[in-house]
């Protein structure tokens, strides 16, 4: 009986499969079509094409073509989208066995209501839902129109409310990122992430580029980080939520903003498989002026000599008169130009149930300095699949293997440009003419290396049960591995006896999350959606250190052979864990009322703490949907038109074991019973904690809308935000008899950030051969200590200031803001001298904040015969000083700088005016003060020019597509600073330390680059 019934089903099958065969023939048909720019009527390639209602789904070549066979005959809505562009459904008909053809073309979408956003959100969502500000960056179109070494080039005036200052033009250095302010003492640094897992971006564990430090060299914190090795060939957007209005369901980690990188995906649906190539070549080198050194040779230097001649033979025959060098310009081993080469490959398609992107670069980045460069190798396998319509995964591997090396930076003797704006021209040098501390052969041989391999996994689980319910699981790693090595030879600068030294961190990031939600159709037209989850990360770093002083041979360099050796290891972990839920009402698909809480707990508070809620609430209302409001909304042009406000709290984690005792191991000395003495190791308490720890809470108010105006040429984003943080994690000393060293955090004091975020965009003119697109993005920051919370406590210096403290906290000013003792000024403004001392005021005087407080981007696209594009990106930051040490130690310490040198009658007065200018040649000779400079500057980021190939002409080589892009970064700087460049900082490091200390300046970088597309 079981035998019959095999074969009967085996024979209908069959039966049916040869009947459906004619059948499928007639009732299917095929879409062909193409998609195009409605304004320069170019192709666009990965564009979405999707037939309603079935599985059916394609993407657009590099020309812009799809096509989709098979697609069931009848009435059909294609949707078609992309991102930065308005979406369009079209009905069309297809015809039984036959072909229909569809050819769009797409408007380029100022309004962003349409776009998705997945950061700060339960689920995807589109931006009409949300009563929050978020910034997209759309860094595939960014990377189309210029070339872009990492994500900082990306940010980079891209994001209103987002301030990316660099503290060094040295290839791997890092800049610091802070988003609306700073809201902490302790700490301001944003949260990343890269789809979905939490991404680790503290430093690659390099050695400051200092030397050893044996001789007190070791104050250079130029910083690295490993979010600027990501390849942004691979990132197709960046979104950016800026405070705990957005960031609730992140928890005590989020008070300062959530970056989350998106990378490219392939594109599920029927296509061909598409290789494209970049190569990239390029140079580095020096933008701005070097520092010219100047001598006054008096009578003093023209009669000084020694057994060997005269000290100053530049000043033989030139008595009262000045003498100029510029040995960085003059010295052919002092600078380079460095060379830049990149090679990316990328492969990218899928089918009806998956889509992949694969792809691989390398990348090698020359520094103006011999000895400094940063290489790249990494690769990407981006793959998703969908087994059925109720279940897809996706899988994201990532690999980056860097090599950095850090040339002399800073406050560090050996380095080229201290060495270069100490020297004293005309004056006998024993490393070398003009220079005054080290030759740039000597500091040539620096060797500080730093190796890195970096694995990010994550998998992504969505399954819909039900199309009311939805489920989402995200888990990841991403683990760093750094091996540095700092090796100075035996009879070289800073450690004479040879110094070796290695580090070898390791971190792992474990991220898990889930989201379920589930959709109800209510009364009145309501649709409520309710979310539940929980997100938990792990953090975990060890690292070992070992250094050995005293090398034998220069082809020995083993720390364990060196004649004294020294070993550390540290170890560090903080675990976080949450769980939140969120409840939004849609009425009529255009008001959106959302509220959510969550709840919170850190391993940082110890054993005793309880969890912390971190509620949030916003409201979204489309108004131009609204037809009451329709006669309004044409009055003003508007399309689209949004109004928001969004209101939350956020919190911020302390360091781990901040709230437990901890305790130590010293090596003491113990006398044994035969009268010798050893060491035995030995309990020590080393810190007492503080058990009632809680987190910093922000809470932050904001409001704003979106608009869409003039048949969608224009587009507007306004937001005002306030905000302010509680609970500040503050250091203050143990009490005596704790029975502990040190200090302890404590939870006192508030500090308030409030400001604008303004952006612009739209397409001005739009003719058949000439396009224009611009945009303009404006923010303010007012930041404001409202108090310590601390009895007594009325100020407080920036921590790790060396050069002298000139930035503290106080109370109803900026953090870090700069204080200084002013010169007295008679009534003709010149300062008080009493004998030959400028006189100071008694008080330090507030001077200005060290962060700017406005910023501008502004930046337009010129499109001239629909294939050659012309791009320009100025970038503005006002308001804020830097402290140009580089200066002050030429002025007051070395006599050697512009300002003490460019008259004799200041140095030697002869007349009653005269005396006014010996009174200013004093005070920049003795006042620190005076060197507190603005540092408003304008800069033009990037000048870009892009043709793009003709189709016709590639067929010999068998393209879809071509372009040719022509880029110059930092091409030009203005600004009244007085130093070199107003936007470094020497100590990117330390928390609001700013300080133009001998730090690399910006390079100008020159690229040509060529994409081709298969």
């Amino acid at each position: 009986m079981r035998a019959f019934t095999v074969r009967a089903t085996i024979g209908a099958s069959v039966a049916l499969l040869f009947a459906s065969v004619p059948l499928s023939a007639q009732t299917v048909g095929r879409i062909r079509g193409s998609v195009t720019d409605a304004a320069t009527n170019l192709p666009i390639a990965e564009v979405q094409i999707a037939v309603l209602g079935t599985t059916f789904a394609a993407a657009t070549n590099a020309g812009g073509s799809f096509a989709l066979d098979n697609v069931p005959a009848g009435p059909r809505t294609v949707r078609i989208r992309r991102l930065g562009y308005a979406q369009i459904d079209t009905g069309i008909t297809v015809p039984e066995g036959g072909e229909v053809r569809l050819d769009v073309a797409l408007r380029a979408a100022p309004s962003v209501l349409s776009q998705v956003v997945v950061t700060g959100t339960a689920e995807v969502s589109t931006r009409r839902q949300l009563g929050n500000s978020v910034t997209i960056v759309n860094a595939e179109e960014e990377n189309t129109r210029s070339v872009n070494q990492s994500v900082t080039d990306l940010l980079q005036s891209k994001a209103p409310g987002v301030s990316v200052l660099p503290g060094s033009g040295a290839p791997g250095t890092a800049g610091e990122i802070r988003i609306r302010g700073a809201s902490s003492i302790s700490g301001y640094r944003p949260v990343i992430y890269i789809d979905g897992i939490r991404y680790n971006d503290g430093q690659l564990g390099n050695f400051n580029p200092t030397g050893s430090g044996q001789i007190g060299q070791a104050q250079s914190t130029q910083v690295t980080s490993a979010l600027d090795f990501l390849n942004p060939n691979d990132i197709e957007s960046i979104e950016v939520i800026k405070g705990p209005a957005a960031a609730t369901l992140y928890g005590a980690e989020a008070a300062a903003g959530v970056i989350q990188v998106i990378t490219k995906k392939g594109t599920r649906g029927q296509q061909a498989t598409r290789w494209t190539a970049r190569y990239e070549r390029g140079e580095n080198e020096w933008a701005l002026d070097t520092p010219v050194n100047y001598t006054f040779c008096n009578q003093a230097k023209v009669d000084s000599t020694n057994a060997a001649g005269p000290i100053w033979p530049g000043c033989q025959g030139r008595l009262n008169q000045f003498i100029t060098d510029e040995p960085m310009r003059r010295d052919p081993d002092a600078m380079r130009v460095g060379d830049l080469e990149k090679l990316s490959l990328s492969l990218r398609g899928g089918g009806e149930r998956y889509s992949f992107y694969v792809s691989g670069d390398h990348d090698r980045d020359e520094g103006i300095f011999f000895n400094s460069f940063a290489r790249r190798r990494s690769g990407r396998g981006n793959f998703g699949f969908v087994p059925t319509e109720k279940l897809d995964f996706g899988v994201n591997v990532s690999y980056i293997h860097t090599d950095l090396r850090l040339p002399f930076q800073d406050e560090t003797a050996n380095s080229v440009l201290l060495s270069a704006a100490r020297g004293k021209p005309g004056r006998v040098s024993v490393v070398g003419e003009g220079w005054s501390t080290s030759s740039p052969r000597v500091s040539n041989r620096y060797k500080n290396n730093t190796v890195s391999d970096r694995m990010t996994f994550g998998a992504t689980v969505n399954f819909r049960p039900k199309t009311w319910f939805r489920n989402r699981f995200i888990a990841g790693l991403d683990y760093t591995a750094s091996e540095a090595t700092l090796l100075l030879l035996p009879g070289e600068f800073d450690t004479p006896e040879g110094y070796s030294a290695k580090r070898v961190p390791r971190t792992r990031v474990y991220t898990l999350d889930y989201t379920g939600s589930v959709d109800k159709q209510l009364p009145w037209n309501l649709l409520s959606t309710t979310s539940v989850g929980s997100q938990v990360i792990s953090s975990r770093t060890e690292r070992l250190d070992a250094s050995g002083t005293g090398l034998g041979a220069p082809d020995v360099t083993i720390i364990g052979t060196a004649t004294i050796t020294a070993g550390n290891n540290t170890f560090s972990e903080q675990n976080s864990v949450g769980y939140y839920v969120q409840e939004q009402l849609a009425w009529r698909d255009r008001l959106y009322v959302t509220g959510a809480v969550r709840a919170d707990d850190n391993s940082s508070f110890g054993k005793d703490f309880d969890i912390t809620i971190y509620p949030k609430a916003s409201i979204a209302w489309v108004l131009s949907e609204e037809p009451r409001l329709a006669s309004w909304m044409q009055a003003i042009r508007a399309d689209e038109f949004k109004l928001r406000a969004a209101w939350g709290k956020a919190g911020r984690a302390p360091l781990p074991f901040s709230a437990v005792q901890t305790y130590t191991i010293d090596k003491t000395p113990f006398a044994t019973a035969s009268g010798t003495t050893t060491s035995v190791p030995m309990l020590r308490a080393n810190a007492f904690g503080n058990p009632g720890l809680k987190p910093e809470t922000s809470q932050e108010l904001e409001v704003g809308f979106d608009a869409g105006l003039f048949n969608h040429r224009a587009g507007v984003d306004f937001t005002f935000y306030t905000k302010r943080t509680e609970d500040l994690l503050q250091s203050t000393a143990a009490a005596p008899s704790f029975g502990f060293p040190g200090n302890r955090q404590v939870n006192l004091g508030e500090v308030a950030n409030r400001g604008i975020e303004l952006s612009l965009f739209g397409t001005p003119v739009q003719l058949t051969n000439f396009a224009w697109d611009t945009r303009v993005n404006l923010a303010t920051n007012r930041n404001r200590l409202v108090s310590f919370g601390i009895p007594g406590r009325l100020r407080e210096a920036v921590p790790t200031q060396p050069y002298g403290a000139v930035q503290e906290h106080r109370p109803g000013y900026p953090l870090g803001g700069y204080w200084a003792r002013l010169p007295q000024r008679n009534a003709d403004g010149s300062p008080v001298v009493v004998g030959s001392t400028v006189q100071l005021q008694t008080d330090a005087t507030y001077i200005g904040p060290s962060m700017p407080t406005r910023e501008m981007g502004f930046s337009n696209t010129f499109t001239f015969f629909k294939n050659l594009r012309l791009y320009a990106l100025l970038d503005y930051k006002g308001g804020h000083y830097i402290f140009n040490l580089k200066e002050s130690n030429r002025c007051i310490s070395n006599d050697n700088c512009a300002r003490v040198n460019q008259s004799m009658n200041a140095r030697v007065p002869v007349s009653a005016a005269d005396s006014v200018l010996w009174r200013e040649f004093l005070m920049w000779r003795q006042v620190t003060s005076v060197y507190i400079e603005k540092a408003d500057f304008i800069k033009l980021r990037d000048v870009s020019l892009s043709y793009t190939v003709p189709r016709q002409w590639l067929g010999r080589i068998g393209a879809e597509g071509a372009t040719l892009t022509l880029t110059g970064k930092n091409l030009a700087l203005w600004s009244d600073y007085s130093g070199i460049d107003p936007e470094v900082n020497s100590y990117g490091g330390r928390l609001f330390g700013r300080v133009d200390a001998y730090a690399s300046p910006m390079v100008r970088r020159l690229t040509m680059s060529m994409t081709v597309n298969y």
